[in-house]
């Protein structure tokens, strides 16, 4: 989802990076002003709001992130579909994607064999939760980083830089003063450590520009 007050403000909202928490914030500034353009649920920079006065986004530690995503990925293979934004589902129905270079529609569509293949692999390593298989994933996904405008699928997974423009203003969410995530999923069965430590060398070959670009060792 994409947050904007036209003319004023605009928030892009990278997956796993404190933007659901940012909505409200925006929400109790700007009450009704406040817009969710359905974008498929999320979308990077676009150009068409170029010209509005604030332009910025949230990121977060790579490491953190993507041990995130993978936590909710686990959660919406068990999530009843009552809980799963109607807009996601409208999106599919609407021209709006056209508008913000999606190729949304053909992935949809004309999945490849390559793609039920990738994103079968994907379901299966977090469908259950284990650090072998969050190995696994995250190599998989890593992957997912050449393919952004192409399949909206692996949106998600794709560095964070990759979101944003040069007149786009950055802040890391761990800079946040009180800042609390709007962290739906949890894990009780196993020390997130033990997952943060296995996937470290993964991370830093895949997404070494974000913790280079942001500041993250």
């Amino acid at each position: 989802m994409t947050y904007i007050v036209p003319k004023k403000v605009y928030y892009i909202h990278i997956p796993k990076s404190g933007g659901t928490t940012e909505k409200y914030k925006l929400k109790q500034m700007y009450g009704e002003d406040l817009i969710e353009v359905p974008t498929g649920k999320h979308s990077p920079y676009d150009e068409q709001y170029a010209d509005y006065d604030c332009i910025y986004t949230h990121v977060r530690n790579p490491h953190n992130r993507l041990l995130s995503l993978y936590l909710f990925c686990n959660e919406l293979d068990f999530m009843p579909k009552k809980f799963i934004s109607k807009e996601r589902d409208e999106f599919l129905n609407t021209e709006h994607r056209l508008k913000i270079h999606l190729n949304a529609t053909k992935y949809i569509t004309e999945q490849s064999q390559f793609d039920k293949v990738m994103l079968h692999k994907l379901k299966q390593l977090h469908s259950t939760l284990s650090v072998e298989n969050y190995v696994k994933w995250l190599n998989l996904v890593s992957k997912a980083n050449n393919m952004m405008d192409e399949h909206f699928e692996y949106r998600a997974y794709l560095q964070q830089h990759l979101w944003i423009s040069d007149n786009v203003h950055v802040k890391r969410i761990e800079d946040e003063e009180g800042e609390k995530l709007n962290e739906t999923t949890r894990m009780t069965e196993h020390n997130d450590e033990e997952y943060l430590e296995a996937g470290r060398s993964t991370i830093q070959k895949y997404y070494s520009e974000d913790l280079r670009r942001f500041g993250y060792e």
